[in-house]
């Protein structure tokens, strides 16, 4: 098998095959609390700790990965997650699932940050239009096949078949891991990273990250509850809508992917389409009343996740140098983090405030539509700066 090719099929499967796993487990995971009798302010704090550990392992993960090859933090990271998998079928109270949360947030960050430092370093140097089609869709095949395996293996509330198929997978992680491909290390100190996170570009591209994200971190805790309890849909149902939405962002993904060349989208036109169609299906969101309603919503929703994501894995490997990667990319990457656990939080008080799910996704659309007049800032302050260049320019003359 050719050794690029391979190197880019090798690091789509892993990324998709461990989604997959994750998706099967936290899609349904609400409903296995709700079931349980957890309080939902409980819940909540289990979904923040969760990812305040994230917040806490992002950093590090990522600048670890620039002093050594992010392979070998993945193969760690696999051990670590795959306890956490098999732990899930002897915890029992509260305590137990709140110490099996910690290493989830541990253990999932450094899975989710290394595969896209390999993503975003190798797409330096191996220039195939196959890699980011390939890779990019790894996220939504996962969300679409996730949906319907956790729906197939929690059937009747049995949760107890979901816990241990997902262990099982596990194992199979385990071993995928040590056929990654190692990326080149250099020794970067912690002050050289300052000038790239700290730039204009950085630090929009972090702002853009937390306004737009901070929706998946309403759909993590309410997503599956609001359109359950609110629009009145069965678990069945539920699993179609994740397939569909799988599908039309890969197909949508893989074919920007593929003619990108011809297509020459922009990132930052890409975020702006990404904005009106996500921000817009949120809003609507209060109309979903049954199952033709919300494929419609999540059809549009899906146009404009998959154009965030053609944008995202842009604008990260544009933007920063390939020695700095891991820690540049990781700390923009960050507030993705720190937006989930925003979302994850405030939703909850939202909805127990206004006494449904719908408040989550409003406020959330209304965050993911500021994203606009931060555009025209970037658009102004560029401007201002050019026209400046073009004064000094005529000066000098």
């Amino acid at each position: 098998m050719d050794k690029i090719f391979f190197s880019v099929f090798i690091i789509s499967f892993f990324k998709f095959y461990y989604l997959l796993i994750s998706v099967s487990f936290y899609a349904y995971i609400p409903l296995f609390f709700a079931a349980g009798g957890f309080d939902e302010r409980k819940v909540g704090a289990l979904f923040a700790l969760q990812s305040f550990m994230a917040i806490l392992t992002y950093l590090p993960s990522g600048i670890i990965n620039d002093k050594i090859s992010a392979k070998r933090q993945i193969i760690i990271a696999t051990f670590i997650y795959s306890l956490f998998l098999l732990l899930l079928n002897f915890s029992t109270s509260y305590l137990h699932f709140t110490a099996l949360f910690i290493l989830w947030g541990i253990s999932a960050t450094m899975i989710d940050n290394s595969t896209n430092v390999i993503y975003y370093k190798q797409s330096r140097l191996i220039n195939n239009r196959f890699f980011f089609a390939f890779f990019a869709i790894t996220a939504t095949m996962a969300y679409a096949f996730g949906g319907k395996l956790g729906a197939f293996l929690t059937a009747g509330n049995n949760f107890s078949l979901l816990f241990k198929v997902l262990f099982a997978m596990s194992l199979i992680l385990i071993s995928l891991s040590y056929f990654l491909t190692d990326t080149r290390v250099s020794s970067v100190k912690l002050s050289d990273y300052k000038d790239d996170i700290f730039s204009f570009d950085s630090l929009l591209i972090a702002a853009n990250l937390f306004l737009f994200t901070y929706h998946w971190g309403a759909e993590l805790t309410y997503f599956t509850l609001f359109l359950t309890k609110t629009a009145g849909l069965g678990l069945n149902d539920v699993s179609y809508i994740y397939m569909e939405v799988g599908f039309v962002m890969s197909a949508i993904i893989f074919s920007l992917g593929i003619f990108k060349e011809k297509i020459r989208l922009k990132a930052s036109a890409a975020l702006l389409i990404a904005v009106a169609f996500s921000g817009g299906s949120q809003i609507a969101m209060f109309h979903i009343r049954n199952l033709d309603g919300a494929l419609f919503n999540q059809f549009l929703h899906s146009i404009g996740d998959a154009c965030f994501i053609y944008y995202w894995l842009n604008i990260i490997p544009e933007t920063f140098k390939y020695e700095k990667l891991g820690g540049a990319s990781s700390f923009v990457n960050l507030f993705t983090v720190i937006s989930v656990v925003s979302g994850s939080f405030i939703s909850s008080v939202a909805v127990r405030a206004f006494e449904t799910p719908y408040a989550a996704f409003f406020i959330s659309a209304c965050l993911t539509f500021s994203i606009y007049p931060l555009a025209l800032f970037e658009r102004f302050k560029k401007s201002k700066h050019l026209n400046s260049i073009k004064i000094m320019e005529a000066t000098a003359k």
